[in-house]
């Protein structure tokens, strides 16, 4: 029988994969395009999901790993994407027991109550969220890309199953 820790580091790992599938090959044009004026491109886009991660990071009172943020050619990004993404597994992992990964914890500033489970399963939903928008931002910018849809299917089935376990 595979642990709820087993689920959300598995969930947690096909949510974020495609997204750097969208990254790959990228010109830098097209990671920076603004698609209109007060509008997100690509890159604010993984700039902003890496942001919230480290957000969430500290309201459950873990220290990021990363501090830096600016824009940059899509291997920067997608390196700061994947550093702290490896904290959040690492953070999930060294969980001892399901226990662990569902106790409460508050916030810093004692305003919210969260779970570092629930916490790391919200913000896959977030990249899947996400996801979408590249991925339809990228295809906007060069239909001959082909979408991570096999991937994003994957994703998708595996939320499914482990929902319907």
């Amino acid at each position: 029988m595979r642990t709820r820790i087993a689920h959300t580091i598995e969930v947690f790992e096909a949510a974020r994969k495609p997204l750097f599938t969208v990254l790959d090959g990228i010109s830098r044009e097209d990671l920076d395009w603004q698609p209109a004026d007060g509008m997100r491109g690509i890159g604010k886009i993984c700039r902003h999901m890496y942001r919230v991660d480290v957000w969430f990071l500290k309201q459950l009172g873990i220290t990021p790993v990363i501090h830096e943020d600016a824009p940059g050619p899509a291997e920067e990004v997608a390196a700061r994407m994947r550093t702290i993404q490896e904290q959040i597994i690492a953070e999930v992992n060294a969980c001892e027991s399901d226990a662990d990964l569902l106790a409460e914890r508050t916030s810093p500033d004692g305003e919210r109550t969260l779970r570092m489970g629930a916490t790391v399963l919200h913000i896959a939903q977030h990249y899947l969220y996400h996801l979408a928008q590249i991925t339809y931002l990228r295809r906007i910018r060069d239909r001959e890309w082909s979408a991570p849809l096999d991937e994003w299917e994957t994703a998708t089935h595996l939320i499914e199953d482990r929902i319907l376990e």
